[in-house]
């Protein structure tokens, strides 16, 4: 009777780890999409934010053309990250660019300090700092 009983558990767990597929921890990214504006121009565009060491990095496709930028994020106040960075090819513009993200909300938005480059839009994922 208990061989009965260590069958049918043996197959209720294998079934339910056939159907629930395991998540790693180390999937760390955000996918985004949202809205470009620069000099008075729109553009649909969609972006990841993924962990580096030692910064997060943000692949951005616009258009045909991949860009990234690096930053270094923190904590904020009231489920925000905070972050500093730039464009990784600019060598002029090394902080020139400045993200806020809520965790809660799950809304980013993106300026940059020297030219009037906005970046906003809604994410989906986990980002662990």
């Amino acid at each position: 009777m208990i061989i009965k009983y260590k069958k049918y558990i043996t197959i209720i767990t294998t079934i339910f780890i056939l159907i629930h597929p395991a998540y790693s921890s180390e999937n760390n990214q955000l996918k985004c999409k949202g809205i470009h504006w620069l000099n008075q121009k729109a553009l649909y565009i969609e972006w990841t934010i993924k962990k580096g060491i030692p910064k997060f990095t943000i692949s951005f496709k616009i258009k045909n053309n991949v860009e990234l930028a690096k930053f270094s994020i923190r904590k904020g106040n009231a489920g925000t990250i905070i972050g500093i960075g730039g464009w990784d090819k600019k060598t002029g513009e090394k902080n020139s660019l400045s993200i806020r993200y809520s965790i809660l909300t799950k809304i980013f938005k993106m300026k940059s300090r020297y030219t009037n480059l906005r970046i906003e839009g809604k994410c989906k994922g986990i980002l662990k700092l």
